[in-house]
């Protein structure tokens, strides 16, 4: 089996997120930490990064794709990937995709799938800003995957239900698990290929508009909700794991966790009660649909 890991990444200053919060149904700590504010911070994230993996160990060789979307030209950061180019790890190389800075993360995961899509059997998803924690993941995975009926997705997070008004704008019917945060995870190419086939790419914002509200529905939903459409399952990794980990908390020490306690969930309701009308929240613990 040949595995190939695609890592978006970016130059561009990111918003600061201190802690990792609450969010997600079922709910967990999923919107990662991150304080990543110039090129010098994201060169150092991915020395890193590159270090944790090489250190974490995969449990099989794989070759690692860091593509990075700009829509400027940051000459240290290219310096440094051109640099990285075919550099070995674990038994594998690194490989450098440069591209505009269309559809975020999930245009960059779809540039680099149909790129190397006839040369690997197995594609991971994984933004630079978390690192894959566990050691021998792919091995792992790879159990999740044949163990799991029909498998199309193996998330390295969670899955999660989605918002009411994002099935409504994505014609989502059902209030049922779609969707796997982040777009982090292991799919076949075979799967990934039925995908592009039926959908024409792997799904990501192609609109002009840049909300985040777009990317997150056009791209981290419908990423991995184009794949359930087919008829594929998701994996089912163990209850309190996280492949996946945010890299600030891990570069701090910070323990990770992936589930509130009662009094955090006690909390984050409150102030979710706080914010909105009482319909909408009977709405969103599915009391009321």
């Amino acid at each position: 089996m040949k595995f190939l890991k695609i890592i978006s990444s970016s130059f561009h200053e990111r918003g600061v997120r201190e802690h990792s919060s609450l969010t997600g149904n079922p709910l967990g700590f999923y919107a990662h930490s991150q304080k990543y504010t110039s090129e010098e911070d994201i060169i150092k994230l991915l020395k890193f990064h590159l270090d944790f993996e090489e250190k974490i160990g995969a449990g099989f060789s794989q070759d690692i794709l860091i593509v990075s979307s700009n829509s400027k030209e940051f000459t240290k950061g290219e310096a440094y990937l051109n640099s990285l180019e075919n550099k070995e790890i674990n038994g594998g190389k690194i490989l450098i995709m440069l591209r505009e800075n269309i559809g975020y993360s999930f245009g960059a995961f779809n540039a680099g799938f149909q790129k190397f899509q006839d040369d690997y059997d197995f594609f991971i998803f994984q933004e630079d800003d978390l690192f894959t924690h566990i050691p021998d993941y792919l091995k792992k995975a790879i159990d999740i995957w044949n163990k799991s009926e029909n498998c199309g997705f193996v998330p390295f997070i969670a899955s999660t239900k989605v918002g009411r008004s994002h099935r409504k704008a994505l014609n989502i019917k059902k209030n049922e698990i779609v969707s796997c945060h982040g777009g982090h995870g292991m799919s076949s190419a075979k799967v990934l290929k039925h995908v592009t086939k039926e959908f024409g790419s792997l799904a990501y914002n192609s609109k002009d508009s840049q909300e985040y509200i777009d990317h997150l529905r056009e791209g981290e939903i419908m990423f991995t909700y184009t794949i359930k459409l087919l008829g594929y399952e998701f994996g089912e990794i163990p209850k309190e794991i996280m492949f996946n980990a945010p890299a600030l908390d891990i570069m701090r020490g910070i323990k990770i966790r992936k589930y509130p306690n009662t009094a955090e969930r006690i909390f984050y309701y409150l102030e979710l009660f706080s914010k909105k009308p009482f319909v909408e929240i009977l709405r969103y613990l599915n009391f009321y649909k």
